[in-house]
């Protein structure tokens, strides 16, 4: 199966990466790949049109800012330097082939580019995922995830959860029940593992696929302390270490054209709409607690001031809490199957890339405030990809591995996760939504939709 790095530059400074492919091969190990393909979205093979605003005071109203001007300036150079450098070393399709696709909707011809490009938030959608499978029911229902995560407010009464374990030594499979903590799924086997979900006798069997060595932790992320306790446990049950050496956070930031419509009780971050929420969310998280020594930290962010500042800012930004001091910044650029940016580079309404601010946990919290501006002190790397899904970001496990001590030996934690990866835990209410057996089609499937 093919690599999700397309191309790559000899300083690791500029990658394409196939996003589907990345997702697929995080599934996964070196001894047991995967070789299927994950529901994705049709490739772009044009740039958006242009939404700029025409008048020149609305364009003024917009560069008001003119630290952020500047950085964006600043970005949009290195991003036409990687664009180049691409082009010039990759002549192909800037993505593999999606044989399995989602349904496009047909747009009305008045509808506003700002509802139909992908948004820069990890808001979720109120619509069930439908990935229609011979074998499988035709929908996930959306309460579903919702009744393991909030096991305190069920709208739907589980019947039996089983995880099957199959022993890569002997073949042999064994069905454990998961009655202590349904929120808790591990598979402590080299081989991937099947989670069986049913809510009555009666009710159909909903498969999710659990890779090998995978745990995660199907929760609100509000609710630390329960997590926190799902990881002593398993460090108590299996000798495991409780600190990770790579904590990835993908939090639901507000958006003003993303309104939330998904709606779950007892949920809290789901539907955040202020930035003062989601700082007290991510703080109540305790998340430097999780922090192994020259832990690497990553949080992806949107183009708004405000939420660059809450993360970096130097007196109650996020790193300055935590103790984590800022070393790189990956800057993803989203592009057509033939190379170009969705929008233009300098667009001043709707840019088309998004931001991973990566820090290292010191050994000190550090009293020297992350650079505002040019991060001349700070390492850029570049992603190309062509976007995929509604919010989906790039798997970034075989980008981030490199900068681990011991790429063979290291643990790592993602934060509001929608898929799971070999090796890591994951967490977030709706982590196992894109394992669900539906979504993954054989890797001899032909061209398909759902539908």
């Amino acid at each position: 199966m093919a690599s999700p790095i397309l191309w790559q530059n000899k300083g690791k400074t500029v990658t394409l990466l196939d996003i589907p492919r990345s997702i697929a091969a995080a599934q996964g190990t070196l001894q047991q790949p995967c070789h299927d393909h994950v529901l994705s979205a049709a490739p772009l093979h044009a740039p958006f049109l242009s939404n700029e605003p025409k008048s020149e005071k609305a364009r003024v109203k917009l560069r008001d800012n003119t630290m952020e001007q500047q950085l964006h300036e600043e970005y949009a150079r290195l991003l036409e330097q990687a664009v180049q450098e691409a082009r010039g070393a990759h002549a192909r399709e800037w993505c593999l082939p999606r044989p399995y696709v989602q349904d496009t909707p047909r747009l009305a011809k008045k509808r506003k580019l700002s509802d139909i490009i992908i948004p820069s938030t990890s808001a979720t959608s109120s619509s069930s995922t439908n990935c229609e499978r011979p074998g499988q029911p035709a929908d996930l229902p959306p309460d579903l995830l919702p009744s393991l995560a909030h096991p305190g407010g069920q709208t739907v009464n589980l019947h039996r959860m089983r995880l099957r374990q199959t022993h890569s030594s002997t073949g042999d499979s064994a069905d454990e029940d998961m009655t202590v903590d349904p929120r808790l799924v591990a598979n402590a086997s080299a081989s991937a593992a099947s989670l069986a979900v049913s809510t009555t006798t009666q009710s159909p069997i909903y498969r999710f696929r659990i890779p090998a060595q995978a745990t995660c932790y199907l929760s609100d992320c509000s609710d630390a302390r329960s997590f926190r306790a799902a990881i002593r446990a398993q460090a108590q049950q299996r000798d495991t270490r409780k600190a990770f050496d790579c904590i990835l956070l993908d939090p639901p930031w507000p958006n003003r054209s993303v309104k939330r419509t998904h709606q779950t009780a007892g949920s809290t971050y789901a539907t955040l709409a202020t930035l003062h929420a989601v700082r007290a969310v991510l703080l109540g998280m305790d998340v430097d607690m999780l922090m192994a020594e020259d832990c690497l930290v990553g949080v992806w962010i949107t183009n708004r001031p405000a939420v660059r500042d809450l993360v970096l800012g130097a007196h109650g930004g996020l790193f300055a809490c935590w103790g984590v001091e800022l070393v790189e910044e990956w800057v993803w650029l989203k592009t057509t199957a033939h190379g170009e940016p969705v929008t233009q580079l300098d667009a001043l309404w709707r840019k088309p890339y998004e931001v991973l601010l990566l820090g290292r946990k010191q050994r000190r919290a550090s009293s020297r405030p992350a650079p505002p501006g040019g991060l001349d002190e700070v390492k850029r790397r570049v992603i190309l990809s062509v976007p995929d899904l509604h919010s989906r970001k790039p798997c970034l496990k075989a980008l981030v591995e490199p900068l681990m001590a011991d790429a063979d030996d290291y643990r790592a934690l993602e934060v509001f996760a929608r898929h799971l990866v070999a090796g890591w835990w994951s967490w977030g209410d709706e982590c196992i939504k894109f394992n669900w057996e539906g979504c993954w089609r054989g890797e001899d499937a032909e061209h398909t939709s759902p539908d």
